[in-house]
């Protein structure tokens, strides 16, 4: 024969009747050994993976907004934007060139923002950058200011100021920037005047404007001229729509004009 035949296992019976047979199946079920120690494995590895993503899960939500606040107070405790105001006055006479080599003199960070845009004018548009932001990033952030974080606005605005500057014959040039410790509106015009340097004596009565910012207006002397100064602000939450700022964040705008 080409092929053995193939037998069968038969369990001898009465006769010439045969049945099958049946030992193979009451043995116990089990897998292999090797097998039922890799599937422990596999449930034990996939278990773990299942809490660690259970755990970010809920610590994202129990805990998010608890280091946001950390990172904002982590933020307003850097020097604030006061703390290297250009002093405007003394940039009077200047031209555009001697006004970015004052600030470079003074060892700030400037962004010129204007050049960037590709404006032609003549005018200043300069962004001082806080120490530990660097220009592309607060460049990016300025230009949508109400759509940042309180974490990435704290980051951008405590510490870095914004100054335009009108090329001409007459002087008329701003800084503006967020005042986070002042307290209240009306400190944060007095801290300005005091900042710059400014005579009170020389300076009307607080009011308050068509715009709701509060004011303050006065005269100084720089060579052999006399400029006004006014200083201005408001709070912050009305300039920039951003939850999580302290409610007692002021914008503050100082301009000085022949």
């Amino acid at each position: 024969m080409f092929f053995n035949a193939r037998k069968n296992g038969y369990d001898a019976g009465d006769g010439p009747v045969r049945y099958l047979d049946g030992s193979s199946l009451t043995r116990p079920l089990e897998a292999p050994r090797p097998q039922m120690l890799a599937m422990a494995a596999f449930v034990l590895a996939a278990a773990v993976i299942g809490g660690v993503f259970l755990f970010n899960v809920i610590d994202n939500v129990t805990h998010s907004a608890e280091r946001a606040r950390a990172t904002v107070e982590q933020n307003l405790a850097r020097p604030a934007s006061m703390a290297s105001l250009p002093n405007l006055a003394s940039l009077v006479g200047l031209n555009a060139e001697g006004v970015k080599a004052a600030f470079a003199e003074s060892g700030w960070s400037i962004a010129d923002k204007g050049a960037l845009s590709g404006d032609e004018s003549g005018n200043l548009d300069l962004i001082k950058l806080p120490d530990d932001v660097s220009e592309a990033q607060a460049l990016l952030m300025y230009s949508n200011v109400s759509g940042l974080s309180a974490a990435d606005a704290t980051l951008l605005l405590n510490g870095s100021w914004q100054f335009t500057w009108e090329a001409g014959d007459s002087a008329n040039m701003r800084v503006k920037y967020a005042d986070f410790s002042s307290g209240s509106v009306e400190a944060a015009v007095q801290t300005a005047i005091a900042s710059e340097g400014f005579d009170p004596a020389t300076a009307g009565e607080m009011a308050v404007d068509e715009s709701g910012n509060t004011f303050q207006e006065g005269t100084v002397a720089a060579g052999d001229a006399t400029y006004h100064w006014r200083v201005s602000a408001i709070k912050l939450s009305s300039v920039y729509d951003i939850k999580g700022l302290p409610d007692t964040a002021v914008y503050v705008g100082i301009r000085l004009y022949a």
